[in-house]
């Protein structure tokens, strides 16, 4: 395919047409290509394998997954580009096989559920709507799956609970709405939709802990000494009332003193809320002193106008109270692990393994160039890789060095593990550390739910099933199922992300850009375009030949001229074209 062809394609339909082969593969001209984005378009017939999405078992978790009916095409619910088949939003999703509808046995199940509870389904359970608890999400969230509650006591201790949507009491083993989830494994959050495991009937409303309405909950109870280490932690099931749904940026207002609408509304919380802030703050340093990795990165959020085109993009601001939920949905799930450490059972564990040290030493040689020092030990920690970071954010280049430095992290993943050999998570530098917070939008979460009830009710029984050979498994194909579900889906969301910034750019075509240098490679440079807050890629091909990248600094030969670009600062470019296919803004120097 020749360059004027390339340029010819403006949508993924028309990228369709194409018959076989790279959309741009490497040519005489440009022996070297670009760095691999991570994703590739393929039709729906052939998707998913270059996401990571392999085999697991033939006639297992794959062969339960393969057994299920079709499930894309438009969505119900959401923005326009969402309810049409041939939009580029939907093309998308579809290279990534994102089952986007409910089947029909899905939904014939769903017909017969209650809109609420019945008073039958709060026989054998703890009935805490008595007591004050409210959730905390963001201001577009709908599924509500975590409530928190808290109380001083008399001898300084503080007790908390963590009341989870107890989405197993309707999602059984067997039928087409746990196939189903097990099938998506996760939510997908895009930029302007969600694409949800579990459907909206379940999910944004059933099993949601919306605002005064009585819901089943899984409640982890929680004992913490003055000094902040849990003393005690009890599961059970509950039936629960949500007092308020909070807001972060509301209850950050009402944790500063604020007099805005939004804090005087919570004025009734603020007890709590100081309290949490308290426990908050000594479990921060806790972890702190533990070697646990805490990184505030950066999340672009896309604001829309009324006709849903991209009209800016903004940093999402960052809250405390953000850091509160974490919190809290860490002590829960800690507790919930150490219960299967504690009985010695299997289950599944999120996984988050030290890098191998051959690779640690490579990123070790490239970050020297760069002026930062990585400890010279045996393991790092998560320690380690905060006080890197916390040097890096001194530099003008702070966010290529923190790019950098992540590649010391290796990806979290599901895994089955148990009391001998335990789960470590090199990250929270934790050990035994499971995922239990979010089953409305994760599979393995109503997994731990529903292993964890078992063993409640059917006591030996269910743990000589769990610990049986052919159940581990099992659930070790449906860790992988999961693992790699849940990286495809990360995926999803970058491109979508991806094509919405193309989106926006279009109208710029041929403008002249203010930016800065964030990252130099040898392929080019990663600039930042200030004034519309997305970054491009200037190929260092397009400025000139024989790029030489020394730290921070790259030199290429234009001519006569030798051209010098450092991260950090800033650079005039001018945007020469939009790729639809590649998801590329197209740059040269102005």
């Amino acid at each position: 395919m020749v360059e004027d062809e390339r340029k010819s394609f403006r949508s993924f339909k028309d990228l369709k047409k194409l018959v076989g082969g790279d959309p741009q593969p490497p040519s005489e001209e440009d022996p070297e290509p670009e760095p691999e984005r991570g994703w590739s378009f393929e039709t729906e017939e052939g998707a998913g394998e270059a996401a990571g999405l392999e085999e697991v078992g033939g006639d297992g978790v794959r062969g339960r997954v393969d057994a299920r009916p079709a499930a894309f095409g438009p969505m119900p619910e959401g923005p326009p580009p969402y309810r049409d088949r041939e939009s580029e939003e939907m093309e998308l999703l579809a290279s990534f096989r994102v089952r986007t509808v409910f089947p029909a046995d899905v939904h014939a199940e769903v017909g017969d559920l209650p809109a609420d509870p019945a008073e039958a389904d709060f026989e054998g359970r703890e009935d805490l709507r008595g007591e004050l608890i409210f959730t905390i999400d963001g201001e577009d969230a709908k599924d509500f799956d975590d409530a928190i509650g808290i109380r001083a006591r008399e001898d300084g201790r503080v007790e908390i609970g963590v009341h989870i949507a107890d989405v197993g009491h309707y999602v059984r083993p067997g039928t087409a709405l746990d196939e189903e989830a097990m099938s998506r494994a996760t939510s997908v959050y895009l930029p302007d939709q969600v694409v949800p495991m579990l459907p909206e009937a379940i999910s944004n409303r059933l099993c949601s802990l919306v605002e005064g309405r009585d819901r089943l909950a899984y409640s982890v109870r929680m004992v913490f000494d003055e000094s902040g280490r849990r003393e005690s932690a009890r599961v059970h099931k509950s039936v629960i009332r949500s007092a308020r749904r909070c807001t972060y940026r509301g209850v950050q207002e009402q944790l500063d003193g604020e007099a805005s609408e939004a804090a005087r509304e919570l004025a009734h919380l603020g007890e709590s809320l100081r309290l949490f802030q308290r426990w908050t703050r000594t479990q921060q340093d806790l972890r702190d002193a533990r070697g646990s990795l805490r990184i505030q990165s950066r999340e672009r959020k896309f604001l829309f106008d009324q006709d849903h085109e991209v009209r800016t993009v903004v940093d999402a601001p960052r809250y405390f109270s953000q850091g509160l939920i974490e919190e809290t949905a860490l002590a829960a799930n800690q507790a919930v692990g150490d219960l299967f450490r504690e009985r010695g059972l299997p289950t599944l564990y999120r996984v988050h393994p030290e890098k191998d040290p051959e690779e640690v030493e490579a990123v070790a040689r490239m970050l020297e160039e760069h002026g930062i020092r990585v400890p010279e030990k045996a393991r790092l920690t998560g320690r380690d890789i905060g006080r890197m970071i916390r040097t890096a954010r001194r530099r003008p280049n702070s966010q290529a060095l923190i790019q950098r430095i992540m590649g010391l992290v290796e990806r979290a993943t599901y895994e089955v593990k148990d009391h001998v050999d335990v789960a470590q998570h090199f990250g929270l530098a934790r050990e035994a550390y499971l995922h239990f917070t979010s089953p409305i939008r994760r599979y393995p979460d109503l997994m731990v739910h529903r292993w964890l009830w078992a063993l409640e009710s059917r006591g030996e029984q269910a743990q000589r099933e769990l610990a049986a050979d052919e159940l581990v498994a099992e659930l070790n194909q449906l860790a992988a199922h999961c693992s790699a579900q849940a990286n495809v889906a990360e995926m999803a969301e970058q491109a979508v992300g991806d094509l919405k910034v193309c989106q926006y750019m279009h109208p710029h075509v041929g403008e002249k850009v203010k930016a800065r240098v964030l990252r130099v490679s040898p392929y080019g440079l990663e600039v930042l375009m200030e004034d519309f807050n997305v970054t491009g890629f200037l190929p260092a091909r397009a400025i000139g030949e024989r790029i030489q990248v020394k730290g921070p600094t790259a030199t290429i030969r234009a001519g006569r001229r030798n051209l010098s670009f450092t991260e950090g600062h800033p650079v005039a470019v001018r945007l020469k074209d939009v790729d639809f296919i590649r998801l590329q803004l197209m740059l040269e120097l102005a």
